[in-house]
């Protein structure tokens, strides 16, 4: 068959013809021309044959039609099902064979057509996923812009430090999906690191402290990935936590340290470019891994931590007694004022505890002005260290005033015992003679026992004026209404 595709259909068609023709005419015409006598049946049986020769002729012809047609057929099939491209190999010189060429050169500027549209559609996917990360990224930055200025909102609320601390880290906690945060200040006096603050820590990790031991967890500079970020002044990434050789584990929190998976660590850095301390932002949960991308606004969250540990020292030199280590009274009659209206407001205990060092006078008259100005200090300092972050108090006219929020009555007769008990293991000598210093104290208490939370001052200077009274060295609680 393959013989006949070298010549055109036409010229196919033509012999086939041709062939059924001509056969039949050139046997009778020789049998006549020859005058042979040839019987009716032989006759017919020539006749049969030229049949058959036309017939075999015809599917001859037809198949080398038909075959190739079939396997143009067949891939114009597969292009319309699966839209994919089989070229046609066809090497014969009739008009099917030119039919296939064309169709081969269809095929190839389809497949042209569909690499340029993918090589397309490729720069397009990529171009939209630039678009998208870029997108991704400016509202990633809308959100932390909002979170830092809210916390500058809130910082400039209250100067209270663990306050502004809390604002910081709880907004940290929120914006980066993180489980917890911490900030840990230098004590360049005793060379270690401190916990100032945490926030966001699950409970169970904190099964083996207490609160007042809580803070006492410190970090030599050089220890750890805190160690690490304080020496460089560089923030630090370790998506492998607690697996981090760097890691510094404490023995206070045990095997609970495991549960660090990813931690991102930051310098705060002061003013005059001292390191002040590091910011801890722990296991980011989506995506469960800290980026370069969230390094910025880690710096960010340091730079606003400097301004509050720089605000408080700066606020200490303005407003802070140096002898003693207490507000200044104003500040303090400032703080009171307005504790007094939340306390009324909200209906929750307040209470004021004023001390009086006793015979003070008699005791300056023995010793000298020097003497008495150390004692002063010494029970200021006394007093503040055992105040929560929330107590507030003041030295003026030779008082100690003490503000205590959320404190009933109890809880006042319990810190002024504190405040008795470390001021009796305490000894006062001079000029090698033990002094012995006692303290009164006068307790008033909203709602317990003064019915105005604006009169907690007055009440209680009345009380400790009352405890003096009564020879001193104790402590009398208000009574509405009473002397004593």
């Amino acid at each position: 068959m393959n013989l006949f595709r070298n010549i055109t259909i036409k010229t196919r068609l033509v012999l086939t013809f041709l062939i059924a023709v001509l056969f039949p005419v050139v046997v009778f015409g020789y049998i006549e021309l020859s005058r042979i006598d040839v019987s009716h049946t032989t006759t017919f049986f020539l006749c049969i044959i030229s049949i058959i020769i036309a017939i075999i002729t015809a599917l001859m012809v037809g198949a080398s039609i038909i075959a190739p047609l079939q396997i143009i057929q067949s891939s114009l099939q597969t292009f319309a099902i699966k839209k994919s491209t089989t070229s046609i190999n066809d090497k014969s010189l009739d008009e099917i064979a030119d039919i296939a060429a064309d169709l081969n050169k269809m095929y190839e500027e389809w497949n042209n057509e569909v690499v340029s549209l993918g090589k397309r559609q490729i720069r397009l996917d990529k171009e939209n996923a630039k678009t998208t990360t870029r997108a991704n990224t400016v509202e990633s930055q809308l959100i932390q812009t909002r979170s830092l200025l809210s916390i500058a909102q809130e910082l400039n609320i209250t100067f209270d430090f663990q306050t502004n601390c809390k604002t910081i880290l709880d907004e940290a906690i929120k914006t980066l999906n993180i489980q917890w945060a911490s900030i840990l200040l230098l004590d360049r006096e005793n060379n270690e690191m401190k916990v100032a603050c945490v926030r966001g820590i699950e409970r169970s990790l904190l099964d083996d402290l207490s609160q007042e031991n809580y803070p006492a967890i410190r970090l030599k500079p050089h220890e750890g990935l805190a160690g690490l970020v304080m020496k460089d002044g560089l923030p630090l990434i370790a998506n492998k936590g607690h697996k981090d050789p760097r890691f510094k584990n404490f023995k206070e929190f045990n095997s609970k340290d495991e549960k660090v998976a990813s931690l991102l660590c930051a310098p705060i850095i002061g003013k005059d470019e001292n390191i002040l301390g590091v910011l801890n932002l722990i296991n980011r949960q989506v995506p469960p891994v800290f980026r370069n991308e969230d390094i910025p606004y880690a710096k960010d969250l340091c730079t606003l931590t400097s301004l509050v540990v720089e605000r408080v020292r700066m606020y200490k030199k303005l407003f802070t007694d140096s002898l003693t280590s207490l507000l200044a009274y104003n500040v303090w009659v400032g703080y009171l004022e307005e504790e007094a209206l939340r306390s009324h407001r909200y209906c929750q205990s307040c209470s004021v505890v004023v001390f009086d060092i006793d015979n003070f006078k008699k005791i300056t008259e023995r010793t000298n002005d020097e003497f008495a100005t150390n004692i002063i200090g010494e029970c200021g300092k006394l007093i503040s260290s055992l105040l929560r972050d929330s107590d507030k108090a003041s030295f003026n006219q030779e008082r100690y005033f003490c503000l205590l929020p959320n404190t009933d009555t109890a809880g006042a007769i319990y810190f002024s015992g504190r405040v008795k008990e470390s001021l009796e293991s305490q000894e006062f000598t001079f000029t090698g003679k033990k002094i012995q210093i006692t303290l009164s104290a006068g307790i008033a208490t909203f709602p317990d026992n003064t019915k105005e939370s604006k009169n907690l001052l007055n009440s209680a200077i009345q009380a400790v004026v009352n405890a003096h009274e009564a020879g001193g060295n104790r402590a009398v609680i208000h009574k509405e209404n009473t002397k004593e």
